[in-house]
């Protein structure tokens, strides 16, 4: 068996190191877009929680249009620096430099174009050429360990932003006239600044580093217009049966996502943990937990098939989600609780990205690879909408602790679906 397991070359193994670094390129620029562009809407703006809605809204839209489109030309491109690298330094460069200005806007106007459509348009280039990237140079039996590997380092990234998002929340933040912590402008300048910086090295390395195959051994380029009208013709979308079946699963999955994002650290800052107890319950035990089930359910994944383990771990993080409301509040919160629900709330969050990610690379065209991605953008945007009303209305209704629940119901529903696409990768024997 040990055998099996050293299977990544040298060569692999740094385009996964690499991958990773992009990755996490992607996962600190977007806990921060995420969670303090949604912030500073409330607390610099002032606005009502349905602005955030509209804005998120907004994003998701102009993702789910910008996606499909820079995925079609990256599978189109056959420049002499590759068909995915241009877009890694192209999308980072334009993301990281509106996130910086807008940490200065003033204005909900400025601000909604500067998320809503700019900052979407870079992301999505540079998400359309990382998410393609992986299927490109990494085999089937191979990719829920490299997915493992890529995300665990994505959430190294996620460590990093948290405890600049602790350190800065203690040294500008101040208590709130409702309770918990409001963040001076100087901190979000800061948070947001870092966040940009990170994709745009991100995008930096992509471009230098990635290895890609030649453009020569790639089959000929199509228009754009060629590539929608061989997409979407009726005989095309039967051969795609199984992706089709994905989609719909990963989107009530990620409804349930979307709804504890957008309020996530508000809901955080509304119970008013001192510093200590925020590392403890974040840094110290729920992101150990989230390494550990990512590695493993990676490892799993790539033995036992894709959804196996996928579908009991999803029903245990729905019912861990049910946990929050019985936290409390600011003056009477337990904190023994906090310790317990936390882990499930980031595991949902981050820790079912590589079984996911594997299972759908699986099914993309080979040559259509990023046109598809596109595609599969619906599962993140379409959820990004209906998510952040749901989130909004709740979080405005009954207050933000509620949202964790009205995610688990999500959860819950989308294991049948799960169950109805079919296990791309058949469970290995011993004697293989």
């Amino acid at each position: 068996m040990a055998d099996k397991i050293n299977v990544f070359t040298r060569f692999l193994k740094f385009q996964i190191l690499i991958i990773g670094f992009i990755k996490m390129g992607e996962f600190v620029f977007f806990f921060f877009e995420q969670n303090y562009i949604n912030l500073y809407v409330e607390q610099i703006l002032g606005k009502e929680p349905i602005f955030v809605s509209w804005l998120v809204s907004l994003s998701a839209v102009m993702g789910l249009i910008f996606q499909f489109i820079w995925g079609v030309i990256s599978d189109n491109t056959r420049s002499k620096y590759g068909r995915r690298r241009p877009y890694f330094i192209f999308g980072g460069l334009i993301a990281g430099i509106s996130m910086i200005v807008y940490a200065f806007s003033q204005s909900y106007w400025l601000c909604l174009i500067l998320d809503g459509i700019i900052i979407a348009i870079g992301t999505n280039a540079y998400l359309a050429a990382e998410h393609s990237l992986i299927p490109d140079i990494v085999e089937k039996k191979l990719r829920g360990r490299a997915n493992g590997i890529i995300f665990i380092m994505g959430n190294v990234g996620m460590v990093i932003a948290l405890a600049l998002f602790l350190i800065t929340e203690e040294i500008f933040g101040y208590p709130g006239p409702e309770g918990g912590t409001i963040l001076e402008p100087t901190g979000f300048i800061l948070l947001l600044s870092v966040g940009g910086a990170f994709i745009i090295i991100g995008g930096i390395l992509g471009f230098f580093f990635v290895r890609e195959k030649p453009t020569d051994e790639l089959p000929p380029k199509k228009s754009f217009i060629t590539e929608m009208k061989d997409t979407f013709r009726v005989s095309e979308l039967k051969n795609h049966k199984e992706f089709g079946k994905n989609i719909i699963a990963n989107i009530i999955f990620r409804i349930g996502y979307s709804t504890i994002m957008p309020f996530l650290f508000s809901y955080i800052f509304s119970l008013g943990m001192g510093l200590v107890e925020l590392l403890i319950s974040i840094m110290v035990v729920s992101f150990p937990m989230v390494f550990i089930f990512t590695y493993v359910i990676g490892v799993l994944s790539d033995k036992y098939g894709r959804k196996k383990f996928m579908i009991i771990a999803i029903f245990i993080m729905a019912l861990g989600l049910c946990l929050v409301p019985l936290i409390g509040g600011p003056s009477d919160y337990s904190y023994a609780l906090v310790l317990l629900s936390f882990p499930f709330v980031m595991i949902t969050l981050l820790g079912f990205d590589a079984p996911m990610s594997s299972w759908t690379q699986d099914l993309l065209p080979e040559n259509k690879r990023g046109q598809f991605v596109g595609i599969m953008n619906i599962t993140m945007t379409v959820p990004q909408i209906i998510g952040a009303f749901i989130a909004g209305y709740i979080a405005t209704e009954f207050g933000k602790q509620w949202i964790f629940p009205a995610a688990a119901v999500f959860l819950i529903l989308s294991i049948p679906f799960f169950l109805w696409v079919k296990d791309t990768l058949a469970p290995k024997s011993d004697s293989e």
